[in-house]
């Protein structure tokens, strides 16, 4: 039986199968860390919006509920945002870097900020619709940055595991068969 010499190799193969389990667990990571960006979009839309609502003399409940609702949307939005860029920017950056045997957080912290800056951008362009206002500015950029970081922090264990596996493969003896 003749093996084709187009179809790779079980070790190519199992690095294939490797390099995408490491971009579904990169890919998790974001989802997970954007997940708690939107949670804390969403805290400081509402506390800052509260306390502008109230020292403009709005009444409590009225300010509660205008903050809640605008922290509610904001935090479905960052979501969204957050979700798809994952997908569509994170996941293949993810790739390409690991390519490169680059392993840290700024990237993808670059990455994020400016996905973030053209949402920002981007709302602000639709007709019709209200530009986003500076608390809602603030929280996103001070939330996309916590997500970033959080990123980064739920990554390391991964990357310093790749990278100990390269230093394992590496120093490897070199083994002949002589048949």
């Amino acid at each position: 039986m003749q093996r084709n010499k187009n179809a790779p190799t079980p070790a190519e193969a199992n690095e294939a199968l490797v390099e995408q389990i490491r971009a579904n667990v990169a890919f998790e990571h974001s989802v997970v860390s954007v997940l708690a960006g939107a949670g804390i979009c969403g805290v400081l839309k509402f506390a800052i919006s509260f306390v502008v609502d109230l020292a403009a003399g709005t009444g409590l409940l009225s300010a509660i509920g205008a903050a809640g609702f605008s922290a509610l949307v904001i935090m479905l939005l960052y979501f969204l945002i957050g979700f798809a860029a994952g997908a569509i920017v994170i996941a293949p950056l993810f790739r390409i870097l690991e390519k490169s045997k680059r392993r840290s957080g700024g990237p993808y912290g670059a990455a994020a900020l400016a996905v973030a800056g053209m949402a920002l951008i981007i709302i602000r362009a639709l007709p019709g619709a209200p530009g986003p206002t500076l608390s809602a500015v603030a929280a996103v950029i001070l939330a996309t940055i916590a997500t970033s970081v959080l990123f980064a922090r739920r990554m390391a264990p991964h990357w310093a595991a790749a990278e100990a596996e390269e230093r394992a493969k590496d120093a490897a003896p070199v083994t002949f068969r002589l048949h």
